[in-house]
């Protein structure tokens, strides 16, 4: 990875300790679908990661002042508190969906990318095993809310972006730009010991997501056998194409 895309090294996260931090959450849906194979997720991982620090660049946000923890399936990813929270909604959420939707036209369905998005600020806390904060926690409930999740899958969006509530008040009530803020659905978030509500962005083209469909098991009433003809085919008495079942008196 180039140089200029590390993140802030953990020594940042002391300096940040306590302070109000933006914390960011994602991943892509359906990263484990069996219809992917390794290298199918490795371009699916390569791509999300170029798209994700292309769309923060260009929303003003200094790599160097992200904190980033891998997640396999998508990343976390801490920003200062000099940044504006208001930087990761509008634009990041509009430069996220236009790289997706670009991304997706010309993708195969098998490195096609769903990104789940959350946003929440709240103070966190580095410990020697990377980061605590209830914060996080926080984001990692709404990007997992059954509501998102449903309607990424329903409607085929790129994106499901999701604010908490704090987020949505104080900074998308107020959007003036592209995004626009009458698009966020308000959702109910219950998940593991966690109920709150959260507000929800989808973005994208739309189309149906395919993914593998499990074999169907053979119904034991019905023959498994199958008659092709090849040619013309003049038949005297007779044709069954299964069991035939002759009852004698």
């Amino acid at each position: 990875m180039d140089a200029s895309l590390d993140p802030a090294p953990p020594r940042a996260l002391t300096a940040w300790s306590g302070l109000n931090c933006s914390v960011l959450f994602c991943d892509v849906a359906g990263f484990g679908d069996p219809s992917r194979d390794d290298e199918d997720r490795r371009v699916v991982r390569e791509t999300t990661y170029r798209i994700l620090l292309t769309a923060l660049e260009a929303s003003g946000v200094d790599l160097a002042h992200t904190y980033r923890e891998d997640r396999g399936d998508g990343a976390l990813v801490i920003v200062s508190p000099a940044v504006p929270t208001s930087a990761l909604v509008d634009p990041l959420a509009g430069h996220l969906a236009v790289a997706l939707r670009r991304h997706n036209h010309r993708a195969s369905e098998a490195v096609r990318i769903q990104l789940r998005a959350a946003l929440h600020v709240g103070p966190i806390t580095p410990d020697v095993e990377g980061l605590n904060g209830q914060a996080i926690i926080q984001a990692a409930r709404l990007l997992e809310a059954p509501a998102l999740k449903t309607a990424l899958a329903e409607r085929g969006a790129d994106l499901g972006f999701i604010v908490s509530p704090f987020v949505y008040d104080a900074f998308v009530a107020h959007l003036q730009g592209p995004v626009d803020r009458a698009s966020f659905e308000r959702v109910t978030v219950e998940v593991k010991e966690t109920a709150t509500e959260g507000w929800m962005y989808l973005a994208g083209t739309g189309l149906p997501v395919r993914r593998a469909a499990a074999p169907r098991s053979p119904d034991p009433g019905r023959s498994q056998g199958s008659t092709v003809f090849s040619a013309d085919v003049e038949v005297h008495g007779d044709l069954v194409l299964g069991n035939k079942i002759i009852n004698e008196r």
